[in-house]
């Protein structure tokens, strides 16, 4: 087995092994702390740290493990989907003030199916440079997704069932977003577009800074985009069919 011990069971392929964290993943109570009650111990999540944690980015490290990770959970990100978070270790304390918790250790969002090398490629120090302009460009064009959904049946394209709220997602058919983003920014210096990019202050997003490179896009995107809606079950099949140079980082 190419992939062992991933929360007990090994594997041969990688969505095969992503697909038992998931189910596992959905017995935990969001927001609970892992301990060694949950379905996923923190025994267990610890091995698959140290096991299976690959990154090369210096700044990533710092923004999501920081001085270490103290334990997990899980919990709602951004745009309501379910990841996993890191509740890390508190800093050395610098002040000696009493009420300065600048200290203290921060809980921060990251997406297990692409930091983990048995589920996806780990933090690559370009590929981690990339899923920022990745996640501005989903962004820029959630619009685009949250119309389509409006103007739509509430029925899966692929099954045919109906299907509301968090059960309706909004998936790019034929191309996929992946090579609708490539065939866009691979006529950019790639320097040039890592740059278009900033974090928000007050979320671990980044947007563009770059208004003309953004208007450019929505509007590639608008007139090149092919959007379907599928269940959730039809979405994850869909996704774990692709490449794994296709894989969709949160």
């Amino acid at each position: 087995m190419k992939y062992k011990n991933v929360l007990g069971k090994d594997f041969k392929r990688k969505e095969d092994a992503y697909k038992h964290f998931q189910s596992l993943r959905d017995q935990v109570p969001l927001g609970k702390k892992l301990d060694e009650t949950t379905a996923i111990t923190k025994t267990a999540m610890d091995k698959l740290f140290k096991d299976y944690f690959l990154c090369k980015d210096e700044d990533y490290y710092k923004r999501k493990i920081g001085e270490g990770v103290e334990n997990w959970s899980f919990g709602y990100d951004s745009k309501g989907g379910v990841c996993l978070w890191v509740h890390q270790k508190d800093k050395p304390k610098i002040k000696e003030c009493e009420f300065d918790v600048s200290h203290w250790g921060k809980k921060v969002p990251v997406a297990a199916k692409w930091i983990f090398t048995c589920f996806g490629t780990g933090v690559l120090m370009d590929g981690d440079k990339m899923h920022r302009v990745k996640q501005a460009a989903r962004d820029a064009v959630e619009i685009h997704k949250k119309q389509f959904r409006d103007q739509v049946k509430p029925i899966c394209n692929k099954c045919g069932i109906e299907i509301y709220g968090l059960d309706a997602e909004v998936d790019h058919k034929d191309p996929t977003f992946i090579t609708l983003f490539n065939n866009f920014f691979n006529k950019y210096d790639k320097e040039y577009v890592l740059n278009t990019v900033d974090k928000s202050s007050h979320e671990d997003l980044w947007y563009f800074t770059d208004l003309e490179i953004k208007k450019s896009w929505i509007e590639y995107h608008l007139n090149n985009c092919n959007l379907q809606l599928l269940c959730v079950p039809c979405h994850k099949n869909k996704t774990y069919g692709r490449e794994n140079n296709e894989l969709l980082a949160l």
